[in-house]
């Protein structure tokens, strides 16, 4: 039995729930399937899954060992792949998913200058607002902003956008300007992310503590560009990404706002589909878009290291994956 297939297999039964539809995946035998997962109990000493005849469902023990199944198969495909990547000049079609007013603002540019570099490799590059499902839709990569939803997805941290919290001089006549962010509870928020989702906005004093405040307000839409357009139209108060307000800024649109306190970086993020290894296109990709935001220092501030989103993710973040401040760019 070879541990890394045994893993893999182990993964995807966790996902699929059902040892016939893991080995389909893995395109082995059922019965090498179930006779992998009994090898991994016999040496463990634990049993990891529980059998019905309808289902099957991962133990106390099973979860544990999925949190490192997942990252030890992960690392052995990253490992394989750096060697693989030597030997392979980016070919293909790479899909890509992205964020329309974060995709036209920095993806776009990007892209260009990557195909120039890369005369073999075809993009095709879908921009929406929504979620995109990376295996059922065929995506090699996605680029999300904020902490994403999908914690099976494994991901590579590009950069961190900052963010500023704004209104109109129109709004801050009429309603006054915040001085902590618990008077946020008295004021009109422009939310955007999921909508129905928590509405939590959360910052940090300069002594480090956080401060998370519920906010409400008459609008909300999964669109940061449209709760930009709210701002100026003087309707609330909205947390934005200081590169989508700062023109604003400059002419006196908008005003900062609690300038003594930090909301949290929304982090830029490429996602890959799980248990796929990514083809050199899009390695190569995500390569390019690091080192194109790590070059835009005044618009987004590159990431320190790459990070595990589905091992990650599950541990917490000072960004929540469904508040309505965590999704900076879905627009």
């Amino acid at each position: 039995m070879d541990r890394v297939d045994a893993l893999r297999l182990f993964t995807r039964l966790a996902e699929r729930g059902s040892f016939s539809a893991a080995a389909r995946d893995l395109k082995v035998k059922q019965s090498t399937a179930s006779k992998w997962v009994a090898a991994l109990e016999a040496e463990l000493g634990v049993t990891l899954v529980r059998r019905t005849t309808r289902s099957v469902q991962l133990t106390d023990a099973g979860q544990r060992l999925l949190v490192r199944a997942r990252a030890l198969v992960s690392s052995f495909d990253d490992l394989r792949g750096d060697f693989d990547a030597k030997r392979a000049e980016p070919e293909g079609l790479v899909r890509l998913s992205a964020p329309v007013v974060f995709g036209r603002r920095f993806i776009v540019p990007a892209l260009r200058g990557f195909l120039e570099r890369h005369r073999g490799v075809s993009v095709e590059a879908v921009f929406n607002d929504r979620y995109v499902n990376l295996v059922d839709e065929g995506f090699d990569l996605a680029i999300r902003v904020g902490v994403p939803v999908d914690t099976s997805a494994v991901g590579r941290k590009l950069a961190d956008a900052r963010r500023v919290l704004v209104a109109s001089p129109k709004y801050l006549r009429a309603r006054g300007a915040p001085q902590t962010p618990r008077d946020l509870k008295a004021h009109s928020c422009l939310a955007h992310g999921d909508v129905g989702a928590a509405r939590v906005w959360r910052f940090a004093r300069e002594d480090g503590a956080e401060v998370a405040v519920p906010v409400r307000g008459r609008f909300w839409s999964n669109s940061s560009e449209a709760a930009l357009v709210m701002a100026r139209g003087g309707l609330g108060v909205a947390l934005l990404a200081d590169w989508l307000v700062r023109d604003d800024l400059a002419r006196g649109r908008l005003v900062a706002l609690l300038e003594g306190f930090s909301p949290p970086p929304a982090p830029i993020y490429a996602l890959r589909p799980p248990e796929r290894f990514p083809t050199a296109g899009a390695r190569a990709l995500s390569d390019h878009l690091a080192a194109a935001l790590a070059a835009n220092p005044g618009d987004a501030a590159p990431a320190r290291r790459r990070s595990e989103v589905g091992r990650s993710a599950r541990r917490g973040s000072a960004t929540p994956p469904h508040d309505a401040d965590a999704n900076e760019s879905r627009a």
